[in-house]
């Protein structure tokens, strides 16, 4: 989907959803091979964007960028930030707890 096409109202179409889901997709699996989890912090943490700048994974955000309508995009990502805090805290809790079951 174009950015011009976006801001004219058009939903995007199917194959333009498709593309854009396998484009985030490839985009996130990317950034956890360089074991950055938040896609927040690309833009933000000037050492994650120099190392992602280093790899593949500058071209994906691009291209996942350039399919996705601005406001999916920024969902997405901070959908995808919060996925990874909420098991984060579910983790620390399971231990916290598993620890409490061995002491008693």
């Amino acid at each position: 989907m174009t950015k011009s096409e976006a801001s004219a109202g058009k939903p995007p179409l199917r194959e333009q959803r498709e593309t854009c889901w396998k484009l985030r997709d490839e985009y996130f699996s990317c950034l956890e091979t360089l074991s950055v989890f938040d896609p927040t912090k690309v833009d933000t943490d000037e050492l994650i964007k120099t190392l992602v700048k280093k790899s593949d994974c500058w071209k994906k955000k691009s291209s996942y960028e350039n399919a996705c309508i601005t406001s999916w995009v920024d969902y997405f990502n901070k959908r995808r930030a919060l996925e990874i805090r909420q098991r984060q805290i579910s983790a620390d809790a399971k231990k916290r707890s598993d620890g409490e079951s061995e002491s008693k």
